[in-house]
């Protein structure tokens, strides 16, 4: 695996930090499990009125939708890191040292 700034790599396009990198999207996936998780929460914990209820199982349903799609994108993610052997990541400067 390799980091630099050149452009494209052969395995597809840089990533870049907080955007497309390996830890963005394992960072996205586990944040939109605690919101499910916060979602079933309410909905089984909270007694919400029918109205309520129902605006939390749309948001569920929602929040599976969202994980199953970073899973796959997880997933594809690392396939193609690992079949290529490559991962190029433009290093992110920090404001502050």
């Amino acid at each position: 695996m390799t980091e630099g700034c050149s452009g494209q790599s052969s395995a597809g396009k840089l990533k870049i930090p907080n955007f497309n990198t390996f830890s963005t999207l394992a960072d996205r996936l586990s944040i939109e499990n605690v919101k499910l998780a916060h979602f079933e929460n309410a909905l089984e914990h909270d007694a919400p009125s029918l109205e309520k209820a129902g605006e939390l199982r749309g948001k569920i349903e929602v929040q599976h939708r969202i994980i199953e799609a970073l899973k796959n994108e997880l997933t594809r993610f690392m396939e193609e890191a690992f079949l290529s052997g490559q991962y190029e990541a433009i290093k992110e400067e920090r404001t502050f040292t």
